[in-house]
């Protein structure tokens, strides 16, 4: 189920809302969690009902482990438990997502004939996989305590992260649901959540979703492109998953709020870092925390000399991009990053004014997230080539007709029966105006800033309403989600 869908908005999570508060209000915790486990896995099996059992699953299969090192915690069977977890996480995530990819390449390699299996990726498999290892991984470490079922599966479950992130640790998530103090209504909190939820879908509906029309019309028409509309696919689609997966996100942290469930923080305005390592530190912050606690650290970090850390960055990003997708389009984009961030760790190049350092990080970052929307690394490297053509053919005038939004539909409709010459025109300039508000949008304070420090004034308040209205009146034509199949 969609955040951004008429179901979710006005039958899912009111139901899922009153429930919870109604038990909490007559002290029924353990029977609220119950209700709330259940309304989560009916969220996840609302695309497809058969991948309950994946989920429930991968649920027993760790929190079972736990109970085993619980009834017998010594070093050998914290050995044992490490690697069978390990390989029963790994395995399930890699039979699912990156079967056919590995099928693909040794039929490539080998002049092979296996044939590829018909299998569905289970929603959100990255994240509740990665979830559950980093609490097996710290229950093996003795770092972590043995929960009872209804608040491990409340930790792995909960609707608003359990397809799309923010990855949520066991830390800081199994404690809010243990405090009864935070099983009452708390109007502030509601409130905020409902700003930052509807700042959110805003994001979402009425700025990803009408950048993509463009980004999808240029990686259609790859052969058409020039340099001029290149360079504007790259950055819409750059864009495009930043308002996309942020919104997703303050959605996911709003509704969080509603349930006066703390959600960290995933994104924090990354298009204003001035180096790809500082990017790191503002994009996707949950799972570069975990890749940096799981997987950098273990390595042995920078502990062991420049050539190892470069090594030890490089493996991480690898990770970092398989883990995107099972495409060598991600595992490059992965490359590129890493080796963007062990350059920088490098320090060879230094560049004193802010804002070209931005501009060199952004161009860097564009052009890396060309691969990664790319469907094959001929398609990436086609439109680098057309980027780098210098040629104009004004196909920029179809991108504008491709991502013309459905409210000036009436004008261009009328306009093109009583002056044709003036479609394009207008299609161009309401192109420019998007980019422009998209810009004024990345200059502002994030999301949660936002709606932490900002007053709930009637003004604010009724700007917020109108963008909500806004934002569902657009539903009809939305995408998906980019990550959902991540």
């Amino acid at each position: 189920m969609l955040f951004n869908s008429y179901i979710f908005l006005f039958l899912f999570l009111p139901l899922a809302l009153a429930g919870w508060y109604l038990l909490n209000r007559f002290r029924q915790y353990k029977l609220a969690q119950g209700y709330l486990i259940g309304m989560s896995l009916w969220f996840y099996a609302y695309y497809n009902v058969s991948f309950l059992w994946v989920i429930t699953g991968s649920c027993l299969f760790n929190y079972g482990i736990s109970f085993l090192l619980h009834r017998k915690n010594t070093p050998q069977m914290r050995r044992i438990a490490l690697v069978v977890g390990c390989i029963g996480n790994l395995g399930a995530l890699g039979y699912f997502k990156y079967c056919n990819f590995f099928l693909e390449n040794i039929n490539s390699l080998f002049h092979a004939d296996f044939q590829l299996k018909n299998i569905l990726l289970p929603l959100g498999i990255s994240f509740f996989t990665f979830q559950q290892l980093s609490y097996l991984i710290d229950r093996c470490r003795g770092e972590a305590p043995h929960y009872g079922l209804l608040d491990y599966l409340s930790f792995v479950t909960f609707f608003p992260s359990l397809i799309s992130g923010p990855i949520v640790l066991h830390a800081g998530t199994v404690s809010q649901f243990r405090d009864s103090s935070l099983r009452s209504f708390d109007t502030e909190s509601f409130a905020k959540g409902v700003m930052q939820f509807t700042l959110g879908l805003g994001k979402k509906v009425l700025l990803a979703d009408t950048l993509a029309l463009a980004v999808n019309y240029g990686y259609e028409n790859i052969a058409s492109l020039d340099s001029l509309s290149g360079i504007v696919v790259a950055c819409f689609y750059t864009l495009e998953l930043y308002f996309d997966f942020s919104g997703y996100s303050d959605m996911a942290i709003g509704i969080g709020k509603m349930f006066r469930i703390t959600i960290p923080e995933n994104f924090r305005s990354p298009y204003k870092a001035e180096s790809v390592k500082d990017f790191w530190k503002r994009w996707h912050i949950t799972l570069s925390s975990f890749l940096q606690t799981y997987v950098y650290f273990p390595l042995g970090g920078s502990r062991k000399g420049k050539a190892r850390t470069i090594v030890n960055t490089l493996i991480t990003f690898l990770v970092s991009g398989l883990w995107h997708g099972a495409n060598w389009t991600f595992v490059f984009w992965g490359l590129l990053h890493g080796i963007g961030v062990a350059f920088n760790s490098l320090e060879l190049v230094k560049v004193r004014k802010k804002w070209l350092a931005r501009a060199f990080t952004f161009a860097y970052i564009c052009m890396a997230f060309v691969f990664f929307r790319a469907d094959s690394l001929g398609d990436g490297f086609r439109i680098m080539g057309r980027i780098f053509s210098f040629q104009y053919n004004g196909s920029i005038t179809a991108l504008a007709a491709a991502m013309e939004p459905a409210e000036i539909y009436i004008v261009t409709k009328a306009l093109s029966m009583i002056a044709p010459g003036l479609v394009s025109m207008v299609q161009l300039a309401v192109m420019l105006v998007i980019a422009v508000i998209c810009v004024a949008v990345l200059a502002q304070k994030t999301t949660q800033q936002q709606v932490e420090r900002e007053k709930i004034t009637p003004a604010f308040t009724f700007a917020a309403a109108f963008l909500f209205v806004w934002s569902v009146l657009s539903l009809s034509g939305v995408s998906t989600f980019v990550y959902f199949n991540f």
